[in-house]
């Protein structure tokens, strides 16, 4: 039954992940299509500065599921409840004060905006679309950490896949019946409704839950060993939109914001993927077995090389000529950035690479450790990205993002050599520079296939013939380099 439960939370969890990528690329198209590019970069860069209220919970929800899990597997309904007040308070002490941050930034943000649009404008759509957050804070969050320590995974990806449909349908109906960008909002955001009425149900139905249990307040005391991996991940997401926003226009924006929807899409599904796997190693870190754990890392980190170097190397190859597909008949900002797009992709590719050395940082519980390599991470992309902005706009955060994924990607594998003693990081870099060499030589052989006429059928053929070819190269390279992890990869599956 175990077993079948992952299964389902994997599945579950992958069709969500499909589904928000189908979604992420439907709506910015009816936002550009119906209200243009500095209406669309608005969007994001609104939905950027509200979602720094997130940096407020520093960690919470991780310290939260991590003192539910005991209480559960014991069937300590009186510990269940005090963790989950607890967190109830402390979830709805942040809604209260993210309706006076979302009033802030609705006053200050039209004063601030340089793009010509009106401040009742402005202000009364940052209201509308804080309605998301607001809504889980104040109603969902604290159901949610509950379903998500039990295993219960699957009921929160049906719901949100219900609610990312109706977003679709609703975003449709609403430009048809009367086009809005604050209708389209306002209607997709009350849709987050669903979420406490799914949960507060299944909870109520399952669990024995006494909502006037005293909350343990020194549970929040935790939090703090997870804040700086929060912030480091907060502001990896976060701080090319921001430093768009401010040193370049909401056109930028808005072209940034269509170049990563490609790469956020393929980042959820990696994440999905990586939720999955990442406990392997860390319940061989917890049993002590330090060739199983080398033997798990090396699988691991075969997966994820393979993986994102096929995924990531199309997508450098694709992502503009998708991007000129998909921006057909919008004209009022260049949205054919191919330099911007390489680069993209290769920051992101570098983020995904070092998963397995930082999941196992996790397992092995060294927050602490980690704290200040997750600052100088976030402060190395904030720097490049601010001083190559004003000279290369989109092309100067790319390149900021780059130096932070690499400087972390580096580190996470020599702390790994501190966790696991008799590691050694050649392993990894051997793996980097065989799949980065086979790359040129692919890239290479692909310029003789060259996408030139852009159409959908012309695209997905090279989609396909691309694929082809950088398969069979990492096919090759595997059989011949990396015969231990195939040997590995096919006792794992065949068990």
């Amino acid at each position: 039954m175990k077993s079948k439960v992952t299964l389902i939370n994997i599945i579950s969890s992958l069709t969500l992940q499909v589904v928000t990528v189908i979604s992420g690329f439907i709506i910015p198209k009816i936002i550009l299509t119906n209200f243009g590019s500095s209406v669309n970069g608005l969007v994001s860069s609104l939905n950027q500065f509200l979602s720094y209220i997130t940096l407020i919970e520093g960690g919470i929800t991780g310290v939260v599921l991590a003192n539910l899990y005991k209480p559960l597997v014991d069937h300590d309904d009186k510990k269940i409840s005090a963790v989950l007040v607890t967190a109830k308070k402390f979830f709805n002490k942040i809604g209260y004060l993210f309706i006076a941050y979302s009033m802030g930034v609705a006053v200050v943000y039209p004063i601030l905006s340089k793009e010509g649009f009106s401040w009742p404008f402005v202000a009364s759509l940052t209201v509308v679309l804080s309605l998301n957050l607001l809504i889980q804070y104040l109603f969902s969050l604290s159901f949610r950490v509950l379903l998500q320590a039990d295993k219960k995974l699957y009921v929160i990806s049906f719901t949100q896949i219900v609610i990312t449909v109706c977003n679709i349908v609703c975003a449709f109906l609403s430009v048809k019946i009367y086009p809005s960008i604050h209708l389209l909002k306002l209607l997709t955001g009350l849709l987050y409704i669903i979420q406490p009425l799914v949960y507060g149900y299944f909870v109520k139905k399952h669990y024995s839950i006494d909502w006037n249990t005293e909350p343990d307040d020194s549970l929040l005391k935790e939090r703090w060993n997870g804040f700086a991996i929060n912030c480091a991940a907060f502001i990896h997401n976060s701080t090319d939109i921001t430093i768009l926003t401010i040193f370049t226009g909401l056109t930028t924006v808005s072209i940034y914001g269509v170049y990563t929807l490609v790469t956020n899409g393929l980042n959820g599904l990696f994440a999905a993927v990586f939720r999955a796997i990442a406990p392997t190693v860390g319940q061989a870190y917890a049993k002590g077995d330090e060739h199983e754990l080398n033997k798990k890392l090396d699988l691991f980190e075969f997966i994820t090389f393979i993986s994102v170097y096929l995924c990531f190397t199309l997508s450098g190859l694709l992502i503009t000529p998708f991007v000129q597909l998909y921006t057909n008949g919008i004209t009022d900002a260049d949205y054919i950035q191919p330099l911007f797009g390489v680069l993209i992709v290769m920051a992101e590719g570098l983020y995904l690479i070092k998963e397995p050395h930082l999941d196992l940082s996790y397992s092995a519980n060294k927050f602490k450790e980690l704290a200040v390599p997750a600052f100088v991470e976030a402060g190395i992309n904030i720097l490049v990205s601010i001083t190559f902005v004003h000279k290369f706009g989109l092309i100067g955060v790319a390149i900021g993002t780059i130096a932070g994924m690499t400087y972390r990607m580096a580190y996470q594998v020599y702390f790994t050599t501190k966790i696991v003693k008799n590691r050694k990081q050649w392993i990894f870099y051997k793996k980097l520079l065989a799949f980065s060499f086979v790359t040129v030589i692919g890239v290479a052989i692909c310029h003789f296939v060259p996408l030139t006429e852009i159409t959908v059928w012309n695209w997905v053929l090279h989609a396909f013939i691309y694929a082809l070819i950088f398969g069979v190269l990492y096919l090759i390279l595997s059989l011949l380099l990396f015969k231990k992890e195939i040997r590995y990869l096919k006792e794992y599956v065949l068990k």
